[in-house]
Protein backbone atom coordinates (compact mmCIF):
# COMPACT_ATOMS: atom_id res chain seq x y z
CA UNK A 1 0.00 0.00 0.00
CA UNK A 2 1.22 3.41 -0.90
CA UNK A 3 -0.34 6.62 0.34
CA UNK A 4 -0.32 10.37 0.49
CA UNK A 5 -1.96 13.56 2.85
CA UNK A 6 -4.16 15.48 0.00
CA UNK A 7 -4.21 19.33 0.61
CA UNK A 8 -7.64 19.04 2.01
CA UNK A 9 -6.11 16.69 4.84
CA UNK A 10 -7.28 13.59 3.39
CA UNK A 11 -5.38 10.34 2.72
CA UNK A 12 -4.92 8.77 -0.46
CA UNK A 13 -4.12 5.07 -0.67
CA UNK A 14 -3.00 3.07 -3.71
CA UNK A 15 -4.22 -0.04 -2.11
CA UNK A 16 -3.72 -3.54 -3.96
CA UNK A 17 -6.58 -6.36 -4.38
CA UNK A 18 -6.59 -9.80 -6.24
CA UNK A 19 -6.86 -8.22 -9.91
CA UNK A 20 -4.99 -4.87 -9.84
CA UNK A 21 -4.47 -1.39 -7.56
CA UNK A 22 -7.43 0.60 -6.11
CA UNK A 23 -7.32 4.14 -5.57
CA UNK A 24 -8.65 5.00 -1.91
CA UNK A 25 -9.99 8.69 -0.81
CA UNK A 26 -11.30 9.12 2.35
CA UNK A 27 -11.96 5.26 2.70
CA UNK A 28 -14.32 5.41 -0.76
CA UNK A 29 -13.11 3.36 -3.62
CA UNK A 30 -12.24 5.90 -6.74
CA UNK A 31 -10.88 4.10 -9.37
CA UNK A 32 -9.46 0.66 -9.99
CA UNK A 33 -6.56 -0.35 -12.32
CA UNK A 34 -6.41 -4.16 -13.77
CA UNK A 35 -4.24 -5.90 -15.81
CA UNK A 36 -3.49 -4.16 -19.45
CA UNK A 37 -6.15 -4.83 -21.77
CA UNK A 38 -8.58 -5.61 -19.17
CA UNK A 39 -12.19 -3.61 -19.06
CA UNK A 40 -12.33 -0.46 -16.10
CA UNK A 41 -14.31 -2.43 -13.38
CA UNK A 42 -16.41 0.92 -12.39
CA UNK A 43 -19.56 0.82 -15.11
CA UNK A 44 -19.03 4.41 -15.47
CA UNK A 45 -15.80 3.77 -16.63
CA UNK A 46 -16.82 1.20 -19.27
CA UNK A 47 -19.54 3.63 -20.35
CA UNK A 48 -16.82 6.39 -20.71
CA UNK A 49 -14.90 3.90 -22.17
CA UNK A 50 -17.29 3.07 -24.86
CA UNK A 51 -18.33 6.72 -25.83
CA UNK A 52 -14.80 7.73 -25.84
CA UNK A 53 -13.66 5.08 -28.10
CA UNK A 54 -16.36 5.28 -31.03
CA UNK A 55 -16.39 8.93 -31.06
CA UNK A 56 -12.48 9.04 -31.91
CA UNK A 57 -13.32 6.53 -34.20
CA UNK A 58 -15.92 8.07 -35.56
CA UNK A 59 -14.00 11.15 -36.32
CA UNK A 60 -10.78 9.80 -36.84
CA UNK A 61 -9.33 12.51 -34.17
CA UNK A 62 -5.67 11.47 -32.05
CA UNK A 63 -5.80 13.84 -29.40
CA UNK A 64 -8.00 13.96 -25.98
CA UNK A 65 -8.02 16.32 -23.12
CA UNK A 66 -9.31 14.78 -19.60
CA UNK A 67 -10.22 17.04 -17.00
CA UNK A 68 -9.81 14.77 -13.54
CA UNK A 69 -6.81 12.38 -13.14
CA UNK A 70 -7.00 10.16 -10.34
CA UNK A 71 -5.29 6.88 -11.36
CA UNK A 72 -6.08 7.64 -14.84
CA UNK A 73 -8.28 4.45 -15.34
CA UNK A 74 -10.09 5.91 -18.69
CA UNK A 75 -7.08 7.62 -20.68
CA UNK A 76 -4.69 4.21 -19.53
CA UNK A 77 -8.03 1.98 -21.26
CA UNK A 78 -7.93 4.69 -24.24
CA UNK A 79 -4.04 4.07 -24.53
CA UNK A 80 -4.43 0.35 -24.84
CA UNK A 81 -7.00 0.25 -27.35
CA UNK A 82 -5.54 3.50 -29.81
CA UNK A 83 -1.62 3.57 -29.06
CA UNK A 84 -1.52 6.56 -31.39
CA UNK A 85 -3.16 8.72 -29.29
CA UNK A 86 -1.95 11.83 -27.59
CA UNK A 87 -3.85 12.57 -24.48
CA UNK A 88 -3.39 14.90 -21.66
CA UNK A 89 -4.30 14.17 -18.12
CA UNK A 90 -5.68 17.52 -15.76
CA UNK A 91 -4.99 16.71 -11.95
CA UNK A 92 -5.75 19.21 -9.22
CA UNK A 93 -4.01 17.05 -6.54
CA UNK A 94 -0.45 16.92 -6.66
CA UNK A 95 -0.41 14.45 -4.08
CA UNK A 96 -2.57 12.02 -6.42
CA UNK A 97 -0.29 12.58 -9.41
CA UNK A 98 2.83 11.94 -6.89
CA UNK A 99 1.14 8.53 -5.88
CA UNK A 100 0.38 7.07 -8.95
CA UNK A 101 3.71 8.11 -10.52
CA UNK A 102 5.26 5.93 -7.80
CA UNK A 103 3.11 3.35 -7.40
CA UNK A 104 1.29 3.20 -11.14
CA UNK A 105 3.50 4.90 -14.25
CA UNK A 106 1.47 6.32 -17.16
CA UNK A 107 2.13 4.28 -20.46
CA UNK A 108 3.63 6.67 -22.80
CA UNK A 109 1.07 8.96 -24.49
CA UNK A 110 -0.21 10.52 -21.49
CA UNK A 111 1.23 13.59 -19.98
CA UNK A 112 0.23 15.06 -16.63
CA UNK A 113 -0.76 18.61 -15.92
CA UNK A 114 -1.27 19.38 -12.67
CA UNK A 115 -3.97 22.13 -12.02
CA UNK A 116 -7.68 23.13 -11.97
CA UNK A 117 -9.33 21.41 -15.13
CA UNK A 118 -11.60 24.79 -15.77
CA UNK A 119 -8.26 27.04 -16.15
CA UNK A 120 -6.96 24.81 -18.53
CA UNK A 121 -10.18 23.79 -20.65
CA UNK A 122 -10.51 27.35 -21.10
CA UNK A 123 -7.01 28.20 -22.31
CA UNK A 124 -6.31 25.28 -24.69
CA UNK A 125 -4.19 25.94 -27.79
CA UNK A 126 -4.51 23.28 -30.18
CA UNK A 127 -8.10 21.87 -30.27
CA UNK A 128 -8.70 18.44 -29.44
CA UNK A 129 -10.93 15.66 -30.69
CA UNK A 130 -12.32 14.59 -27.03
CA UNK A 131 -12.47 16.11 -24.23
CA UNK A 132 -13.48 14.30 -20.88
CA UNK A 133 -14.81 15.78 -17.78
CA UNK A 134 -14.68 13.47 -14.96
CA UNK A 135 -14.24 15.55 -11.51
CA UNK A 136 -16.17 15.01 -8.24
CA UNK A 137 -15.43 15.83 -5.08
CA UNK A 138 -17.03 13.88 -1.71
CA UNK A 139 -19.09 12.21 -4.49
CA UNK A 140 -20.31 15.10 -6.03
CA UNK A 141 -19.47 17.13 -8.90
CA UNK A 142 -18.10 20.42 -8.45
CA UNK A 143 -20.77 23.31 -9.87
CA UNK A 144 -17.91 24.83 -12.43
CA UNK A 145 -17.77 21.88 -14.52
CA UNK A 146 -21.80 21.81 -15.04
CA UNK A 147 -22.05 24.86 -16.93
CA UNK A 148 -23.39 26.85 -20.35
CA UNK A 149 -19.65 28.16 -19.63
CA UNK A 150 -17.89 25.33 -19.13
CA UNK A 151 -19.43 23.46 -22.00
CA UNK A 152 -19.14 26.39 -24.19
CA UNK A 153 -15.11 26.07 -23.44
CA UNK A 154 -15.33 22.40 -24.26
CA UNK A 155 -16.86 23.09 -27.54
CA UNK A 156 -14.41 25.57 -28.53
CA UNK A 157 -11.34 23.25 -27.65
CA UNK A 158 -12.73 20.93 -29.72
CA UNK A 159 -12.00 20.11 -33.38
CA UNK A 160 -14.82 19.96 -35.58
CA UNK A 161 -16.73 16.50 -35.11
CA UNK A 162 -14.99 15.89 -32.02
CA UNK A 163 -17.08 15.24 -28.53
CA UNK A 164 -17.34 15.75 -25.13
CA UNK A 165 -18.08 12.96 -22.24
CA UNK A 166 -19.22 13.87 -18.77
CA UNK A 167 -19.02 11.54 -15.58
CA UNK A 168 -22.09 13.13 -13.97
CA UNK A 169 -24.63 11.18 -10.80
CA UNK A 170 -27.66 12.05 -9.54
CA UNK A 171 -30.77 10.60 -7.54
CA UNK A 172 -34.46 10.86 -7.14
CA UNK A 173 -35.96 12.87 -9.03
CA UNK A 174 -33.08 13.16 -11.25
CA UNK A 175 -33.68 17.22 -11.15
CA UNK A 176 -29.74 17.78 -11.98
CA UNK A 177 -29.78 15.24 -14.10
CA UNK A 178 -32.15 16.57 -16.48
CA UNK A 179 -30.80 20.22 -15.70
CA UNK A 180 -27.05 18.91 -16.87
CA UNK A 181 -28.60 17.49 -20.47
CA UNK A 182 -30.51 20.85 -20.85
CA UNK A 183 -27.32 22.55 -20.67
CA UNK A 184 -25.59 20.53 -23.36
CA UNK A 185 -28.15 20.73 -25.22
CA UNK A 186 -27.58 24.72 -24.67
CA UNK A 187 -24.69 24.47 -26.58
CA UNK A 188 -24.14 21.28 -28.76
CA UNK A 189 -26.34 20.22 -31.79
CA UNK A 190 -26.22 16.59 -30.45
CA UNK A 191 -27.19 15.29 -26.47
CA UNK A 192 -27.09 11.30 -26.00
CA UNK A 193 -26.94 9.78 -22.44
CA UNK A 194 -25.55 6.47 -21.12
CA UNK A 195 -26.51 5.15 -17.90
CA UNK A 196 -28.81 2.14 -16.33
CA UNK A 197 -32.74 2.03 -16.53
CA UNK A 198 -32.59 1.37 -12.28
CA UNK A 199 -31.52 5.15 -12.38
CA UNK A 200 -33.74 6.31 -15.07
CA UNK A 201 -36.61 4.83 -13.20
CA UNK A 202 -35.50 7.13 -10.30
CA UNK A 203 -34.22 3.70 -7.65
CA UNK A 204 -31.30 4.89 -6.95
CA UNK A 205 -28.52 7.31 -6.89
CA UNK A 206 -25.73 6.66 -9.71
CA UNK A 207 -23.69 7.86 -12.46
CA UNK A 208 -24.70 9.21 -15.97
CA UNK A 209 -22.23 9.45 -18.87
CA UNK A 210 -23.54 12.47 -20.95
CA UNK A 211 -22.13 12.42 -24.70
CA UNK A 212 -22.20 16.16 -26.48
CA UNK A 213 -21.14 16.96 -30.00
CA UNK A 214 -21.92 19.30 -33.02
CA UNK A 215 -21.67 15.87 -35.17
CA UNK A 216 -24.11 13.30 -35.17
CA UNK A 217 -23.05 10.72 -31.88
CA UNK A 218 -22.10 7.25 -32.59
CA UNK A 219 -24.92 5.63 -30.75
CA UNK A 220 -25.43 2.57 -32.65
CA UNK A 221 -21.69 1.77 -31.62
CA UNK A 222 -22.04 3.11 -28.07
CA UNK A 223 -24.86 1.03 -27.68
CA UNK A 224 -23.96 -1.97 -28.44
CA UNK A 225 -20.64 -1.89 -26.25
CA UNK A 226 -22.76 -1.55 -23.70
CA UNK A 227 -26.14 -3.18 -23.75
CA UNK A 228 -24.46 -6.30 -21.56
CA UNK A 229 -22.72 -5.15 -18.47
CA UNK A 230 -22.87 -5.61 -16.05
CA UNK A 231 -24.59 -3.65 -15.51
CA UNK A 232 -26.23 -3.63 -18.98
CA UNK A 233 -27.03 0.12 -20.17
CA UNK A 234 -29.25 2.43 -21.96
CA UNK A 235 -27.70 4.42 -24.68
CA UNK A 236 -30.22 7.80 -25.49
CA UNK A 237 -30.54 10.06 -28.00
CA UNK A 238 -31.65 13.58 -27.63
CA UNK A 239 -35.36 12.17 -29.95
CA UNK A 240 -35.55 10.24 -26.43
CA UNK A 241 -34.90 12.28 -23.97
CA UNK A 242 -36.53 15.20 -24.97
CA UNK A 243 -39.57 14.66 -23.26
CA UNK A 244 -37.56 13.35 -20.55
CA UNK A 245 -35.81 16.74 -20.02
CA UNK A 246 -38.88 18.85 -20.73
CA UNK A 247 -40.85 17.60 -17.58
CA UNK A 248 -38.25 19.08 -14.95
CA UNK A 249 -38.46 22.67 -17.23
CA UNK A 250 -35.13 22.91 -16.19
CA UNK A 251 -32.84 26.58 -17.09
CA UNK A 252 -29.24 25.72 -18.44
CA UNK A 253 -26.61 25.71 -15.26
CA UNK A 254 -24.93 29.08 -15.55
CA UNK A 255 -21.83 29.93 -13.48
CA UNK A 256 -23.42 32.86 -11.54
CA UNK A 257 -26.16 30.23 -10.20
CA UNK A 258 -24.69 26.64 -10.61
CA UNK A 259 -24.53 24.25 -7.72
CA UNK A 260 -22.64 20.77 -7.05
CA UNK A 261 -24.49 17.93 -7.98
CA UNK A 262 -26.64 16.30 -5.44
CA UNK A 263 -25.08 14.28 -2.29
CA UNK A 264 -24.86 10.36 -3.40
CA UNK A 265 -27.67 8.06 -1.29
CA UNK A 266 -28.71 4.89 -1.86
CA UNK A 267 -32.65 5.01 -1.00
CA UNK A 268 -35.93 3.12 -3.00
CA UNK A 269 -37.80 5.54 -4.94
CA UNK A 270 -41.50 4.48 -5.28
CA UNK A 271 -40.47 1.04 -4.38
CA UNK A 272 -40.20 0.84 -8.60
CA UNK A 273 -38.19 0.51 -11.64
CA UNK A 274 -40.26 1.08 -14.34
CA UNK A 275 -39.09 4.05 -16.67
CA UNK A 276 -40.79 7.11 -16.83
CA UNK A 277 -43.43 7.88 -19.72
CA UNK A 278 -41.13 10.27 -21.47
CA UNK A 279 -38.99 7.44 -22.08
CA UNK A 280 -41.10 5.27 -22.88
CA UNK A 281 -44.05 6.04 -24.80
CA UNK A 282 -43.94 6.79 -28.63
CA UNK A 283 -42.66 9.49 -29.90
CA UNK A 284 -45.24 11.97 -30.70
Amino acid sequence: MTARTLSNGLEARLVADAHGLVLVIDGIEQSHLGPAGSPPRHASHRWMLAAAAESLAASGGGTALHLGGGAAALPRALQEALPHLRQTVVELEPAIVALVAEAAPLPAGIDVVVGDGRAVLERVAAPVALVTIDVFGAGRVPAPFTTLECFAAARAALEPGGALVVNSADGPPLRFLRGQLATLRAVFAHVALVTTGSTLAGARHSNAVLLASDAPLPLDAVRERVRTGPPPAAVLGWDRLRRFVDEASPVPARDATAVDSPAPVRSAYLGSAALPPSLTAPDA
